[in-house]
């Protein structure tokens, strides 16, 4: 790319003009043609910074491990094992790829317990609730990015934070 007529160094503090902007314009081009913005960048920022509830208690990110498993028909199949870690509650997670589009996520919580778990997605949120023994399972989420909701169940000592883990993405 060759950029239009440079000044002069005595002109380089001169403001803005009709060459600066035209060879503002080129290396856009160029930026745009080598490296342009993801699609989804602007959702997945804005999703990154929602907090419906500001009060919550965020969980972080203990362990992430990715194996390969071996599914009842004998293929190949990714999982992922993800570990959040708050002061109330730990939750595991293993994320399985179904296909290019889905994956499954099983999850168990810790203290056990009838959790209202919520995975949201920059586009969608998927709601469930843990059993007794504090499991769950998501038979289909999108893939990319999500984070989860957790509310606890209502104790003796008043209500339960809500947990909000930070965003993972499946690939």
């Amino acid at each position: 790319m060759e950029l239009a007529g440079r000044k002069p160094p005595e002109e380089a503090d001169l403001p803005i003009d009709d060459v600066d902007l035209e060879n503002l314009a080129r290396l856009r081009r160029l930026q745009d043609a080598l490296d342009p913005m993801p699609d989804d960048l602007v959702e997945g920022v804005r999703f990154a910074l929602e907090l419906e509830h500001l009060d919550a208690e965020v969980a972080k990110l203990v362990e992430t491990s990715a194996e390969g498993v071996r599914s009842h028909a004998g293929t190949a199949e990714q999982a992922r094992t993800i570990i959040f870690e708050s002061s109330t509650v730990t939750v595991m997670v293993s994320v399985t790829v179904l296909d290019e589009d889905w994956v499954r996520v099983d999850g168990w919580l810790s203290p056990e317990g009838e959790y209202r778990v919520e995975l949201r997605t920059p586009k969608d949120q998927v709601r469930t609730t843990s059993d007794v023994m504090g499991r769950f399972v998501v038979e289909r989420l999108p893939r990319g990015i999500f984070r989860l909701v957790l509310k606890a169940p209502k104790s003796r000592h008043g209500n339960s934070p809500v947990v909000i883990t930070p965003s993972v993405v499946i690939d």
